[in-house]
């Protein structure tokens, strides 16, 4: 395939790397990096579509980009460069395997065990992101099991980002240590933010900005030749998907597209259905596995969220050298899918932890500041939760830049927009009085925001399209400014 990636040979896992693509060619050239497909189109019209859908979840639906003529790599799928199509691979059954918990912890290991010596191969020098949590432990755990055993006898560094207070710091910086490896670590600060709105360009200003934390340090060091990641561990290990049980996962799409109000609603009207209709797609088509309800959300977060919010933003270490993510190879997949949700959880956790080596589960979890499977009663540690400020960043520290970033007459010249909610949400994200550290909903829509303007004046981005202005859009205009002054209120309210 023309300019694939050569390392990137993991289109049948759960979770691989996605490059764009542009539609108007024949045969298409791939890139990570939006610029470079960018520079074959001809066509530079606004997807609208992925306007809304950004707005209402922070990623693209999908196969899109925010222009029409350059697309993502489908989920589970490679290209056939002799039929010129797109041929895809099965993806894995879920069942309700209940088999003792034990068992299953000695079987999931032995499984990233030879996932991550796939991975590995003969490198030299292999990098991980670590942190707090619990899945970059395990993958840790077992890469040193690698080298334990001498089936991997390379050099490890350990990558690590976040305020030096934080717990994801601590705890990083202690395995490392008892694992006698390399370790770095990269502050998270106002600078490392701005330059996120410069690199998410690369990315065609598909996420919010502060989603690429130091990634571009990472993948700028040249201390590793690959990176090894397990963000894929609370999904596929414990069923949890933004802290949410599995079972309890709402629609990849919400009834309300337009919370803020800020696009008009025909635009919104006219998309809704067949973003619906896309988010579902690959059931009783590409997947031909019968499951529950929750099973088939749990395949669309794989193909929507995870693809376009989580591996987009690695896309950055990726553009650079190769990178992998632990628990989603096909073996991996058919096993974890396999499993009753009562094992599939913190349970599985609890009893893979003592397997691995040192003593990885007497070292708090970074989300509690316990050990992990603790009771609520125990007294976390006093190490600072948050590993970064975005939001008291966003608001002070960068207020200067996106006042002259953020061009309000620029995106209402696009006729997408609702322009007095446009305003209206940005005076009062201007004068809030909102004084938490971590980032909201308001902090995330400006930021993304300021991004796009910076996009659509970077490729000269036209909506050639026009959509009339309706009388809920009137109404929006009227209530956004009580519904972000509520939710900022409420907010405080909870955080304090």
């Amino acid at each position: 395939m023309t300019n694939w990636p050569s390392w990137l040979t993991t289109q049948a896992h759960i979770g691989s790397q996605y490059p764009y693509y542009s539609i108007e060619e024949n045969l298409p050239n791939f890139s990570l990096n939006f610029n470079d497909v960018f520079l074959s189109v001809s066509n530079t019209d606004l997807d609208v579509q992925a306007v809304i859908e950004i707005l209402m979840r922070s990623y693209i639906i999908g196969d899109r980009s925010l222009i029409k003529s350059i697309k993502r790599t489908p989920w589970m799928a490679e290209f056939n460069e002799d039929k010129n199509n797109w041929e895809y691979f099965d993806i894995p059954p879920h069942g309700n395997n209940k088999i003792n918990p034990k068992e299953a912890a000695i079987k999931m290991k032995d499984i990233l065990y030879e996932e991550v010596l796939n991975y590995v191969g003969e490198t030299k020098k292999v990098g991980i992101l670590l942190s707090g949590g619990m899945d970059s432990r395990i993958l840790a755990g077992v890469l040193k099991e690698t080298q334990i055993n001498k089936d991997f006898n390379g050099q490890v560094i350990a990558y690590n980002w976040g305020m030096v207070d934080s717990r994801d710091v601590w705890y990083a910086k202690k395995i490392a240590e008892d694992y006698d490896w390399g370790y770095k670590h990269f502050s998270l600060n106002p600078d490392v933010l701005k330059e996120s709105f410069y690199l998410v360009q690369k990315l065609g200003a598909e996420t919010p900005p502060y989603n690429l934390h130091a990634m571009n340090a990472i993948a700028q060091d040249t201390d590793s030749d690959i990176i090894l990641a397990g963000s894929y561990g609370d999904t596929m290990g414990r069923a949890e998907y933004n802290g949410i049980p599995l079972q309890n996962v709402p629609p990849v799409v919400p009834n309300k597209a337009n919370k803020l109000g800020l696009l008009k609603d025909s635009l919104v009207q006219h998309c809704y259905e067949n973003i619906e209709n896309e988010s579902k797609c690959y059931r009783n088509t590409i997947d031909k596995h019968k499951r529950e309800e929750f099973q088939y959300r749990e395949t669309e977060y794989q193909r929507h969220h995870a693809r376009r919010y989580l591996t987009t933003a690695m896309s950055i270490i990726a553009m650079e050298k190769p990178l992998y993510q632990l628990f989603t190879s096909p073996k991996v997949a058919r096993f974890l899918w396999s499993l009753d949700l009562s094992i599939r959880s913190d349970v599985l956790y609890e009893k893979l932890l003592p397997l691995l080596p040192g003593h990885l589960w007497k070292i708090p979890w970074a989300r509690t500041g316990k050990l992990f499977g603790l009771k609520d009663d125990e007294t976390p540690d006093s190490g600072n939760p948050a590993s970064h400020q975005y939001g008291k960043w966003l608001r002070n520290d960068l207020r200067g830049f996106i006042d002259e970033e953020l061009d309000l007459n620029k995106l209402s010249s696009l006729g997408i927009f609702n322009e007095k909610s446009l305003e209206t949400i940005y005076k009062n994200w201007s004068v809030s009085s909102v004084q938490t550290d971590s980032i909201d909903k308001i902090d995330t829509t400006i930021s993304w925001l300021t991004a796009f303007s910076m996009f659509i004046k970077k490729y000269d981005v036209k909506c050639n399209n026009s959509y009339s202005k309706n009388y809920k859009d009137i109404l929006n205009d009227i209530t956004i400014s009580p519904k972000i002054k509520a939710y900022q209120y409420l907010r405080n309210k909870r955080r304090n």
